[in-house]
């Protein structure tokens, strides 16, 4: 990472590791969800026209679930990080919407983070523990997204020509 990046990742970090449990799962899914609107934008040819799609008011692409769906469409995500994003989602949006007495050891907000797929850096995938499971997703699908729009430029969209096009 560039020094600059690297800051700023470690200083997430460090405030990430202290959350509760609900801000841990919204914060992390901002990460995710921000990394997404970069990668979005970067990839449309025009640049104005992309941010009235992924980033004004009521945008099409606007939100998290729209973002993944069209990343994973255009094909600027794995399969892999399509199902990372998507159960990390499923989790914010529990947290989200959840009143009261939401912790990672709920059944549900366990059972999800059980399906995250992300290695742990040992593969003992931290003995099971799911606020663990999902941190460790966080952060690899983070940095997996990281510099993804630079290294997309290859395959970014661009006006083109038509054989059979409207003319003037």
């Amino acid at each position: 990472m560039h020094p600059e990046d690297l800051k700023y990742f470690s200083e997430f970090l460090q405030e990430f590791q202290k959350e509760t449990d609900r801000g841990a799962a919204l914060v992390g899914a901002a990460l995710i969800d921000s990394r997404l609107e970069r990668l979005l934008c970067a990839h449309f040819a025009e640049p104005k026209v992309a941010a009235e799609l992924v980033t004004s008011g009521n945008a099409p692409l606007g939100a998290f679930s729209s973002r993944i769906k069209a990343a994973f469409a255009l094909g600027l995500i794995t399969s892999l990080e399509f199902g990372e994003a998507e159960v990390i989602r499923k989790i914010r949006n529990d947290f989200a919407h959840g009143v009261h007495g939401l912790s990672f050891t709920s059944q549900r907000l366990n059972d999800l983070c059980n399906n995250l797929k992300a290695n742990t850096p040992d593969g003992a995938r931290f003995n099971g523990n799911p606020r663990q499971l999902f941190i460790n997703s966080v952060v690899l699908l983070s940095m997996a997204l990281w510099y993804r729009p630079e290294h997309a430029a290859s395959i970014k969209a661009k006006a083109r020509g038509w054989p059979s096009q409207l003319a003037p």
